[in-house]
């Protein structure tokens, strides 16, 4: 059972189970009692955000920072409404304020190349980007970021590389095959758009297209039947017509 004299377990009850709408009512009922209660604001701002009342987190935030401007929590929470909010330049001096604390803080790298990237600002969004990846070169975010912007510069060859980095990273990004496919077909290159729809690497896309050359087929048939080959050494007795009986 939950202390209901507890502030804190009260807050991470209702955080937990998601119930943002009641976590906001019991912060601004904490508020009352205490305007300056930290724990309050900084929940209330986190409520607001996940409600969209973007501005009233900013309120929330701003109310922190009075007493603390290098709050890491509240500025986190306030570079997020801001982005919301589509104030890039309030977004970048936030981010600035991290940097001065932290200057290896990637989060705060990747929201400040976002928010230059969003004012036009593509060089200093580039360098940003890269600092972020001088610190971990798999560093996803950064990659995909970095792919995004130059995307929409329509340096398509510059962005599939680093499309291409994000899914030796994490095969899994879903985002980042649909928008390296595009690129591809951007480029006018079909084959090569075809193979990158399957989440194939870069590498793995010049040796389909080799193999199709030699074998004098379509990209699609070389794709059966490396699947065939690969099904065939996986289970090699798959059709073996002698194999045991199991059931």
């Amino acid at each position: 059972m939950v202390d209901l004299l507890d502030p804190s377990l009260v807050i991470k009850t209702l955080h937990g189970s998601n119930r943002f709408a009641e976590l906001y009512d019991y912060c601004k009922t904490l508020l009352q009692k205490d305007p300056a209660d930290t724990l309050a604001l900084q929940n209330a701002a986190l409520a607001c955000l996940h409600l969209k009342k973007f501005a009233d987190a900013l309120l929330y935030c701003d109310e922190v920072l009075k007493t603390n401007d290098k709050d890491t929590y509240a500025l986190h929470n306030k570079i997020y409404a801001l982005e919301n909010l589509h104030q890039y330049n309030d977004a970048l001096e936030c981010c600035i304020t991290l940097l001065e604390t932290d200057p290896a803080d990637t989060w705060a790298l990747n929201s400040a190349g976002l928010a230059s990237a969003e004012l036009d600002r593509h060089t200093d969004a580039t360098d940003y980007f890269e600092r972020a990846l001088q610190q971990n070169p798999r560093n996803v975010t950064a990659l995909l970021n970095r792919a995004l912007q130059l995307d929409r510069q329509g340096m398509f060859r510059e962005a599939i590389s680093y499309y291409n980095r994000a899914l030796l990273a994490d095969s899994s990004l879903s985002e980042a095959v649909t928008a390296r496919a595009a690129a591809y077909a951007s480029l006018g290159l079909k084959d090569e758009s075809f193979l990158a729809a399957q989440g194939m690497t870069d590498a793995d896309i010049t040796q389909t297209i080799s193999d199709a050359k030699s074998n004098d087929c379509t990209v699609f048939h070389q794709l059966c039947l490396d699947e065939m080959q690969r099904f065939d050494k996986q289970n090699p007795h798959a059709n073996n017509p002698f194999r045991a009986k199991t059931t």
